[in-house]
């Protein structure tokens, strides 16, 4: 399944495409594509609601790609969250 986001990051539209990898019992892992790079997110979303746990915050990290700014990666999770 691929689905596309629009984040806002200094006064420019950025476009990206995910893409759904897996979604397993415990994680869901996306990749986020943009135009010249791609790196892989995974979540414990499953996990959180399987425990019934639905007040905590779901936990992302970036295993695969080298992108490390913050800012736009909790833009890009809050984005990838409103879209699931």
């Amino acid at each position: 399944m691929q689905f596309g986001i629009t984040i806002n990051h200094d006064r420019k539209d950025i476009r990206l495409q995910i893409e759904v990898m897996k979604l397993e019992r415990f994680k869901e892992v996306y990749r986020v594509i943009a135009k010249n790079q791609w790196f892989i997110l995974e979540n414990n979303r499953p996990l959180l609601a399987h425990k019934g746990l639905k007040t905590f915050p779901v936990q992302w990290k970036v295993t695969q790609g080298g992108y490390h700014n913050q800012n736009i990666l909790d833009k890009i999770t809050k984005a990838i969250e409103a879209k699931i």
